[in-house]
């Protein structure tokens, strides 16, 4: 999984002068205006680890004051997450992306052992990812929810859905929390909620009607112009919502040409990765024509990484998913893994840029490799992608399987 945290802050208790931590003794003889601007030109990686050595600097380093003075000085950085799962150990491990001058790396930070290890959702707001759902064991879905505090690294628990889900569309408007689907029961009241992060509660949400028992099993969800949210769903079907009316609407059946995976809005076009490899874009307007209408577009200007994107085997789909998989197969008379059929690499972006990650097997290890692509809009319609930087981020060793679990979504 991989998610991008901005630096916008919350309302925020103005800092003491003196703080109580003798601990603080390296700076307290020095004026607030003097601390603010030391620390806001300190990375946000280092900020994190300076939050640990006592409560004072992690109250400063959470301060909105020191984000303002960082705005101020154009030191604020779009920081990019990740999380992985590497087989046989499932616990899932957070890392940073940490760009350097001529080499970019993931570097750890405190992770959750009691994190769901699959099918969770992510979502992110302000200075917070929330980690949604989940199965806690191979078929047992939980209701509880996460927040991992960028500012400081850290992690808490917030108040749980009223359902347990997994693989559930999650979406961001105004603000608020939208989670639907991903239940085992298609009827349940609570099929579709809202969470408040201010008054830190939960709502049930007007029903969907005709539901069907597939639409617990969702692959992706996007917020198109920062006022609906569309879930796509194993056959790239879509459906939405739309918060400011209180309505749901179906989509349509995306045309079949390739299985696609990490949905994402960047500036206001829609992005996905396929199986053989390329980019996709479309326009959202696309998304709710009708099906032969749907027009998917290749980024262009990536032949470079097509091969090795193709060839990535980095997991994105829980196990019971790959199980049902297995059993459906024989009926349908096919004979190919799950793992070959969908996407292995990942896509995200970092503000207006694409993120690429994927997997390189050498011989005694694994290396996971990363790739920021910018993106140009030419004339006729086409979208070509720059190469902004390219490196493995990430060592694998000893290398104990051919593929493993990146993210949870």
């Amino acid at each position: 999984m991989s998610n991008s945290a901005d630096n916008k802050e919350p309302p925020h208790k103005k800092r003491k002068t003196s703080p109580p931590d003798s601990s603080w003794s390296p700076l307290s003889s020095l004026p607030d205006e003097m601390i603010l601007s030391c620390l806001a030109r300190v990375s946000r990686l280092d900020q994190a680890a300076l939050s640990l050595v006592s409560k004072s600097y992690r109250s400063l380093m959470a301060s909105p004051e020191l984000y303002k003075t960082r705005s101020e000085l154009g030191c604020v950085e779009n920081c990019f997450y990740v999380c992985l799962v590497t087989p046989p150990d499932l616990t899932p491990r957070w890392f940073i992306l940490r760009r350097g001058e001529t080499l970019n790396r993931l570097s750890p930070i405190t992770s959750l052992s009691s994190q769901s290890p699959e099918a969770s959702s992510v979502v992110v707001i302000d200075w917070g990812i929330y980690v949604i759902g989940g199965f806690i064991k191979e078929t047992t879905r939980t209701s509880d929810v996460w927040l991992l505090d960028c500012r400081t690294h850290t992690w808490r628990q917030v108040p749980s859905m009223g359902v347990a889900r997994a693989c559930a569309a999650v979406g961001v408007v105004n603000g608020k929390i939208y989670v639907f689907g991903g239940c085992l029961d298609p009827d349940s009241s609570n099929w579709a909620e809202v969470f408040d992060p201010k008054t830190q509660t939960w709502d049930s949400l007007p029903p969907m009607p005709d539901r069907i028992k597939r639409d617990q099993y969702l692959h992706d969800s996007v917020v198109v112009r920062g006022d609906k949210i569309y879930a796509v769903d194993g056959i790239d079907r879509t459906y939405c919502y739309s918060p400011s009316e209180g309505k749901w609407g179906r989509g349509n059946d995306a045309p079949t040409n390739g299985n696609r995976r990490d949905w994402c809005v960047i500036d206001g076009l829609i992005f996905c990765i396929s199986r053989s490899g390329s980019v996709y874009w479309c326009e959202p307007d696309q998304l709710e024509c009708e099906p032969e209408g749907m027009y998917w577009r290749k980024v262009k200007g990536l032949v470079s990484l097509k091969k090795r994107l193709s060839s990535s085997r980095l997991v994105h789909f829980d196990g019971k998913i790959e199980a049902l998989w297995e059993s459906y197969k024989i009926t349908i008379g096919r004979d190919k893994k799950l793992i070959d059929l969908l996407p292995g690499t990942r896509l995200s972006n970092s503000g207006s840029n694409i993120v690429l990650l994927w997997d390189v097997s050498e011989e005694d290890h694994l290396e996971i490799w990363c790739a920021e692509i910018s993106l140009e809009r030419r004339q006729g319609h086409e979208i070509w992608g720059n190469i902004v930087w390219s490196n493995a981020v990430m060592s694998v060793d000893p290398f104990l399987h051919h593929y493993k679990r990146m993210g949870t979504r």
